[in-house]
């Protein structure tokens, strides 16, 4: 395999960047753009929603496309699909209008992630970890750099420009990703069945990786839930200040995330991926376990720091035990594996609402428990 040179591994930080910003960028203020076009609170939270309803299946089949068409041809469709959907957002002009480019934005974005990955692990060369590592980093900026401005450009700028500027990100990045060579394992179909044997061949570590991720993301989505209506009034003086801190300490979360995939791939091609797994459960425990503890702003804030690091660290070995796989069902699986982010959100927010109405302590105290759960991935994730 030919190694990746340096104008290639930079166009694939750009793509995984330009990637997944749209999506982190839309997450807060989806709902208030759906109102400010006419919707019900009731509407716009479907609106909002619709996006993780239309991915789910999206995702399987996308998966099954990357493995069937390629990486780089999947990739490609996708940042234009999305660039596309981007600006649409820009020129609906009622609810409606925006729930069907919602769905039309799922599909596009459900193609992305997995032929990146795919293409990620395959470029990565014998320092998997590293070679991973160094490329999702760049996503976890997206995420912080998405969710923290979001806010402020939509309340700068209004809506549609930002959307506009966005589209044009995601169109450089799909017109670069064109740029990108060829490579052998990008047409790796053996039909269905064979997908099914390459999954299967994969056995539990494989298991384990979607286990890891199923975890982060239920936990990820209590916090999302509850964490800002429980400590608004109690920990923080108003719903505001609650939002505010929620969103300082999630972007503060993925920026520690960047640093920690990179050093977590180093550790995982030195020790093994299970001394990562094993720190990074212990990490996101000990990161909510303290403010539940001594809850203040600040404790709250020093927790979503040091869950940071076990946030990189669930990312990066989730995703090298997912592409442990064979080349024929490694956008398969991965598309597998968004599933189950979208899954785990879906049932640890309203988890998160459940338990906000009861106290802070409560989803705070979840949330450190839940990564736990993650513990039995040590044992069945292989060297």
């Amino acid at each position: 395999m030919a190694r990746p040179g340096r104008l290639e591994l930079l166009v694939m930080a750009f793509v995984g960047f330009a990637g997944i910003l749209d999506t982190s960028f839309m997450i807060p203020v989806i709902a208030l753009y759906a109102k400010s076009l006419g919707a019900s609170e009731a509407e716009a939270g479907f609106i909002a929603g619709f996006y993780s309803m239309v991915a789910i299946p999206a995702s399987v089949v996308a998966g099954i496309l990357v493995d069937r068409m390629g990486r780089k041809r999947m990739l490609v469709a996708g940042l234009l699909w999305d660039a596309v959907s981007v600006f649409l957002y820009s020129v609906v002009v009622s609810s409606s209008q925006l729930l069907v480019v919602r769905g039309l934005h799922a599909v596009g974005g459900s193609l992305v992630y997995p032929a990146f990955i795919a293409r990620t692990r395959e470029i990565s060369g014998e320092r998997v970890g590293y070679g991973m590592g160094r490329l999702l980093a760049p996503v976890a900026l997206a995420i912080a750099l998405g969710s923290a401005s979001a806010g402020f450009l939509t309340y700068m700028l209004g809506y549609r420009i930002p959307f506009i500027l966005l589209s044009l990100i995601i169109l450089l990045a799909g017109i670069l990703a064109l740029t990108l060579p060829e490579r052998p394992e990008e047409r790796s179909w053996r039909g269905l069945r064979g997908v099914v044997e390459g999954i299967r061949e994969a056995g539990l570590p494989a298991a384990s990786g979607l286990w890891l991720i199923l975890v982060l993301y239920i936990t990820l989505g209590i916090i999302v839930g509850g964490l800002a209506t429980s400590i608004s009034g109690v920990v923080v003086l108003g719903e505001r200040e609650a939002r505010l801190l929620t969103g300082m300490g999630v972007a503060a979360s993925s920026l520690v995330a960047a640093v920690s995939l990179v050093l977590s791939g180093l550790v995982s091609d030195a020790r093994g991926v299970r001394l990562v797994i094993l720190y990074s459960i212990a990490l996101s425990t000990l990161g909510f376990i303290l403010p539940a503890a001594v809850p203040s702003p600040q404790t709250i804030l020093l927790g979503f720091i040091v869950f940071g690091v076990g946030l990189g660290g669930f990312l990066l070995s989730s995703t090298i035990l997912v592409t442990k796989v064979s080349a024929k069902a490694r956008g398969t699986a991965v598309g597998l594996q968004q599933v189950l982010n979208i899954v785990g959100v879906a049932v640890g927010a309203p988890m998160g609402g459940l338990l906000a109405a009861m106290s802070s302590y409560h989803v705070l105290v979840a949330a450190a428990l839940i990564p736990l759960l993650a513990l039995p991935a040590i044992a069945y994730s292989g060297r």
